[in-house]
């Protein structure tokens, strides 16, 4: 059996701690990791930090493990298996402000399939006008034509008059 894990906070890293739990800045995990070493800096067992905090014991003792390792920087979340995104965290703001300009200047419109190819010989990324549409969508962003052509809003009077007619000849049972 291993002895239980005990975790020994300096002043100076209980006031980093506590620093980091008021922050807003604090991703979910990190603050719930965060919150499990303090339980066990307190002087909580495993097992006890695990049922204040509502995790199971082998979660926290990985929590104080990573700790003890690494300190503080050992909490983030490590990387993520899979593909690197195939746009860079500058390439989306990119085509925000070539959106901004060339509509603010009355420049061009832009169709996705344009805006990817745009992405690809100016910035060297490459990705779908689909994922693109998604994205710009989550940004809440517009970069749809807009319509020139008011032909849709204006009636055609002799089709309304022929509709008006047939309507009135239904209503009166002539149909």
């Amino acid at each position: 059996m291993q002895p239980p894990l005990r975790v020994v906070l300096t002043a100076a890293e209980r006031d980093e701690l506590e620093r980091r739990l008021r922050a807003g800045t604090t991703e979910h995990r990190v603050h719930e990791r965060l919150l499990m070493v303090r339980a066990v800096g307190d002087g909580a067992t495993v097992p006890a930090a695990a049922r204040a905090r509502g995790h199971h014991p082998q979660t926290v003792r990985q929590a104080v493990k990573r700790f003890l390792a690494g300190g503080f920087a050992g909490l983030a979340d490590r990387p993520r298996p899979g593909r690197p995104p195939r746009l860079s965290e500058d390439d989306l703001p990119a085509v925000e402000a070539r959106l901004d300009a060339d509509a603010a200047s009355g420049a061009r419109t832009w169709t996705l399939p344009q805006l990817a190819g745009w992405l690809a010989e100016e910035r060297g990324a490459s990705v779908s006008p689909d994922r693109l549409g998604v994205l710009l969508k989550r940004q809440d962003f517009r970069w749809k034509r807009t319509r020139r052509a008011t032909a849709h809003e204006q009636g055609d009077g002799l089709r309304q008059a022929q509709a008006a007619a047939d309507l009135a000849l239904w209503r009166f049972g002539g149909r």
